[in-house]
């Protein structure tokens, strides 16, 4: 995890706690690396539901955030010539997602996900 889910450049996974059974938590915590400006963050969650590899469902938040939980769907799904992941972010409100959205969060995780599909190929 720590040479894909750090975000975009300049920022690293400085923490990490993956749940594996339904009812454990999870925490992942970033930072920027010298020089970049940003303020440390970290999410944490709960793991509601597993089926090992294919599916997980979990909680997450911002650690610190006024703000229900999103509810989070992650599928894995075998295709011709790789893996399709799937997730779904079901938000409490509209403007809860419009907020979240409006963080860079959807950039960093493109970066993750392509950087993860760099890894995976060249494991090939």
């Amino acid at each position: 995890m720590d040479r894909w889910f750090h975000g975009p450049d300049g920022w690293a996974l400085v923490g990490c706690r993956v749940a594996s059974e339904p009812g454990e938590t999870t925490r992942f915590e970033w930072a920027p690396e010298e020089g970049v400006e940003g303020e440390p963050f970290a999410l944490t969650g709960e793991l509601l539901e597993t089926d090992p590899p294919h599916r997980e469902v979990f909680t997450e938040t911002m650690e610190g955030a006024d703000a229900p939980p999103t509810r989070n769907e992650q599928t894995l799904t075998a295709v011709e010539g790789g893996t399709l992941l799937t997730l779904v972010i079901t938000y409490a409100n509209a403007e809860l997602r419009e907020m979240i959205l409006g963080t860079g969060m959807v950039d960093g995780m493109e970066v993750g996900y392509r950087r993860l599909e760099s890894e995976v190929l060249s494991a090939a």
